[in-house]
């Protein structure tokens, strides 16, 4: 359900030029399309090709997305581990005797 959301998301993102966009609309397009590479007569082999349609949007997505976005699962696990604007002094052990 995460990658349809993000199908939206790529979609509507003014930062993403059309060109990247149309490795997403294209497939989308061709699923939606009741015309299929393999026609519905024989033996319900037409759901084969947008199965496999399919299957090539999602991975189309997982990289896009990654591309863009990065990957923000694994920097929100981290997040809350970093540690920001601390001040610190640096001191030689001979000092301290």
């Amino acid at each position: 359900m995460n990658r349809f959301y993000l199908i939206f998301k790529f979609l509507f993102d003014k930062n993403i030029p059309l060109k990247e966009k149309w490795w997403i609309i294209i497939p989308l397009i061709y699923i939606i399309s009741p015309v299929d590479l393999i026609p519905a007569p024989i033996l319900g082999f037409s759901l084969i090709d947008d199965a496999v349609m399919l299957v090539y949007l999602l991975s189309v997505v997982g990289s896009k997305t990654k591309k863009y976005y990065g990957n923000d699962k694994k920097q929100d696990k981290y997040k809350e581990n970093i540690v920001e604007n601390v001040e610190y002094e640096m001191r030689n052990d001979e000092d301290e005797l």
